[in-house]
């Protein structure tokens, strides 16, 4: 009787601790599991970031124009139409890359905001892998555009990606919450992939003076250079506008050259 009750209690305490393992495991299983957000809340999110990301860019701007560092009397302003960028960015659409010889990303459409001193982008792309063509994804990338340049009459922005999220897939969820978190895994190489936004812009770099030879007034001939450069970029009312610095100088003389031969070499 003795032995047959020590292996009940045996049997019962060996089935707690498996039930108590289990009960472990399970909890452990749940607690790393993350069950990706629904396109419509990760919209709602992203919205409301974008919205905080301009109220505290707007007080950032207001505090630069109280303190005079946007006075626009000595800089070239440019107003740039969200309509324009949207045409420039649709012409280098759609556009396909590899990423990390396992994703395949074709970027299909974008859409750009310019508001609250925020210039931010959406894009949306179709995500398959490469050895599985079949099993695919269309997902949403937001992201902003910034760093901008002045470089061979174009003004270029590179494009910084901040989240993304599955839309359609035609795989189930589990397998979708790995494509977005494979994608998020490659967001910088994504990233770099994605081409700078380029706007031609217009400028001349030079005054150029033929002198003068007639008259009480004379002047050599000669270049004034312009080195031109970004001041600001303020993304408000649907428009992007650049603020440019001019700097002149020095003073190039033209090359004493005989009248005939500088008007040949024009």
């Amino acid at each position: 009787m003795i032995c047959e009750r020590a292996v009940h209690v045996r049997r019962d305490g060996a089935r707690r601790r498996a039930v108590v393992v289990a009960s472990l495991m399970a909890a452990a299983l749940l607690a790393g599991c993350h069950r990706r957000e629904t396109p419509e809340i990760t919209l709602k999110r992203t919205r409301a970031e974008f919205l905080r990301a301009q109220v505290a860019s707007l007080r950032t701007l207001i505090a630069q124009a109280e303190k005079g560092d946007l006075v626009t009397s000595d800089l070239i302003a440019i107003g740039i139409s969200e309509e324009l960028v949207k045409t420039l960015i649709d012409a280098s659409l759609p556009r396909e890359v590899v990423v990390g010889g396992r994703l395949r990303v074709r970027l299909e459409s974008a859409v750009q905001v310019f508001r609250g001193n925020k210039a931010g982008l959406l894009f949306r792309a179709r995500v398959s892998s490469v050895g599985a063509p079949d099993a695919s994804a269309s997902i949403e990338m937001g992201g902003s555009l910034g760093d901008f340049k002045l470089d061979g009459g174009k003004l270029a922005g590179t494009v910084k990606l901040a989240h993304f999220s599955v839309l359609e897939t035609s795989m189930g969820d589990l397998a979708a919450d790995a494509l977005e978190n494979l994608v998020k895994a490659n967001a910088g190489a994504i990233q770099a992939a994605i081409p700078p936004v380029e706007i031609p812009v217009q400028l001349e770099e030079s005054v150029k003076i033929g002198g003068l030879t007639e008259g009480a007034v004379v002047a050599s001939p000669g270049t004034l250079p312009l080195a031109i450069s970004v001041r600001h970029v303020i993304p408000v009312n649907r428009r992007l506008w650049v603020l440019l610095q001019a700097k002149a100088g020095p003073w190039q003389p033209a090359s004493a050259l005989p009248p005939k031969t500088a008007a040949v070499a024009r």
